[in-house]
């Protein structure tokens, strides 16, 4: 803010110069006070700067006691994990009433690295949506899978001078902050001495563990599952913040712990969303009418979606209608309801009853495109054999990150012939940056897949290519059409592609608008009719996260099957300690 900016605001406040805007006979929603004050709100030059019945503005708009609700924040999101492009998905997140969201561009870091983090930057300007960035901590995430790139604390550093870098994103690499390796301590120490707010990713770890990262100075995480995982943080003074995304759903396990002593602790986040589900379904918005309906007041629900992440994080200036604040805000009827009627940002009407109101522009900027470098395989790459007469299977559970080790038994040095009544599917990550093309291949069960095969270059966090399917043939298919269309999802049945997304900038996101997306994904959702039997989760998200090795317990990359519980890697055919079960 300029000396004539402000100069101009307490001008306006003092009543001095008229507003830009008025809103009269408001109900503030106010998460200082959790009262529902009767004001008239007066806005000038994006900022909110009193109450009272003594201003005027060049824009009047009588509320007619409708509710002024704080704009939404989501506190920890992957826009790569949309699909979209940051444009694409502000015309998705404002009709929900988002006016914020706190990004980690892991993503597109692990395939880019900086060039990555940059046009993330350059993507999410001038839109109705502040896209705040964490910088990736852990790019790869681990040493157990092969990267586009590597991210150490020299080349984050510059990024702290940056006014919309607000922090050190999820830290999952536990042992580099418990053994103090240099780089890690040099990433923290980095991020403290900017002021920043520090990110976990605490899945799976004891309270000794959460006790280093508090230590180190992490103070949020987004992974938990359980309520006394939940506890164990709010205890040590972490943040915690509620995940419901497209695959992981934290909700309904977590929200009992919440109460009138211990919300300001919570905020809502969805981590990975498609942008289909953020656009029909909405997110934090439905988060907060699920908190009222559990029966939370509905200013602590609000609270959670609003100031809370805004102190979590260090934002002075927005999550909360009051002077000084950021015009960021939302209108509803009643707050038990809490259907948004409209969305103003910087004190800019932006959508209103189903239209969007803010005029886009047309984005000129070089996309970042070709990254898709896959070596060339044949049926005998795709070929499971085993020395032992085991088979170690990955069995997932639905709408969950968290994996099962399985065993299986199969005829010694014969090929594994795939039988759709045993529930199993072959499973590959291919090496596809142009490293050296190695590739790693086991079985997994749960997705119940009666026939073809499906790819995708979405593959945490590293984002190889996974493909997995019931046919050898139908499985080289799908590969050699993601190598075509530069990175994206397919499904083959009958070694013909049935259907699509193209993920054309960095395999991750698409240069499509939105509907072309959720109408590619609408499409791709009956295609998962044709290839597996009925279930109740997004197998293209869950098929995803089966290569993050960070997550229990056991997980692919193009390293090989690695069992994250004991931290190694295993054979397809191992069967040694952890016992078969």
């Amino acid at each position: 803010m300029n000396k004539n900016i402000l100069v101009s605001l307490i001008k306006s406040s003092s009543g001095e110069e008229t507003c830009d805007l008025v809103l009269k006979n408001a109900q503030i929603a106010d998460v200082f006070s959790g009262e529902i004050l009767q004001r008239n709100i007066a806005v000038k030059d994006g900022f909110i700067v009193g109450y009272g019945d003594q201003y005027t503005g060049r824009k009047e708009i009588d509320l007619k006691n409708a509710y002024v609700v704080p704009g939404l924040i989501d506190a920890h999101i992957h826009i790569e994990s949309t699909l979209a492009t940051p444009k694409e998905f502000s015309r998705a997140a404002t009709k929900h009433g988002i006016t914020t969201v706190v990004m980690d561009p892991h993503e597109i870091g692990n395939v880019m690295g900086t060039s990555g983090l940059d046009y993330m930057l350059e993507a999410s300007e001038n839109l109705p949506l502040d896209f705040m960035m964490m910088l990736p901590s852990c790019v790869p995430a681990t040493a157990f899978e092969t990267s586009g790139a590597i991210l150490h604390a020299e080349d984050l550093k510059p990024y702290y001078g940056k006014n919309r870098v607000a922090g050190l994103a999820e830290v999952m690499d536990l042992s580099s902050v418990k053994n103090t390796s240099d780089d890690m301590m040099n990433k923290l120490l980095d991020a403290q001495a900017s002021n920043k707010t520090l990110d976990g990713h605490g899945s799976g770890l004891s309270p000794a563990g959460n006790n280093i990262y508090r230590t180190a100075g992490i103070s949020t995480d987004h992974e938990c599952t359980t309520i006394e995982e939940a506890k164990d943080r709010l205890e040590k003074g972490f943040y915690i913040h509620i995940r419901e995304g497209s695959v992981a759903k934290n909700f309904d396990a977590l929200i009992p712990l919440v109460n009138k002593s211990s919300c300001r602790r919570f905020t809502f986040c969805t981590d990975d969303i498609y942008i289909s589900d953020l656009n029909e379904k909405g997110s934090i918005d439905d988060m907060v009418r699920r908190a009222i309906l559990y029966g939370l007041d509905p200013i602590d629900a609000i609270r959670m979606a609003t100031i809370n992440p805004s102190e979590c994080y260090g934002f002075k200036t927005k999550g909360a209608v009051a002077p000084g604040y950021e015009a960021d805000f939302l209108i509803v009827d009643s707050l038990d309801d809490f259907v948004i009627s409209k969305v103003f940002k910087n004190g800019n009407l932006i959508w209103e009853n189903g239209e969007q109101k803010f005029s886009y522009k047309e984005d000129k900027r070089e996309e970042v495109t070709n990254t898709i470098k896959l070596p060339d395989l044949t049926r005998e790459d795709l070929m499971i054999t085993s020395n032992s007469g085991k088979l170690n299977v990955i069995e997932v559970f639905p709408n969950s990150l968290l994996t099962r080790r399985r065993v299986v038994n199969h005829e010694k040095n014969t090929p594994y012939i795939i039988s759709p009544d045993e529930d199993l599917a072959k499973l590959m990550v291919i090496e596809r940056h142009g490293n050296h093309g190695n590739f790693g291949i086991g079985l997994v069960k749960g997705f119940r897949m009666k026939k073809g095969a499906v790819a995708t270059t979405i593959a945490h966090d590293s984002h190889n290519l996974v493909v997995m399917g019931t046919d050898d043939q139908d499985m080289l298919v799908a590969i050699n059409r993601i190598k075509e269309i530069g990175g994206g999802i397919v499904v083959v049945s009958e070694e013909k592609i049935i259907s699509e997304l193209r993920l054309d900038i960095a395999g991750l996101m698409s240069s499509a608008p939105l509907e072309e997306i959720t109408d590619a994904l609408s499409n791709l959702e009956k295609a998962s009719d044709e290839v597996f039997e009925r279930v109740d989760f997004n197998p293209f998200l869950t098929l995803s996260f089966l290569t993050l090795p960070v997550i229990p317990e056991i997980k692919i990359t193009d390293q090989g099957l690695y069992d994250a519980k004991n931290s190694r890697f295993i054979g397809i055919d191992e069967t040694d300690s952890p016992g078969d079960r």
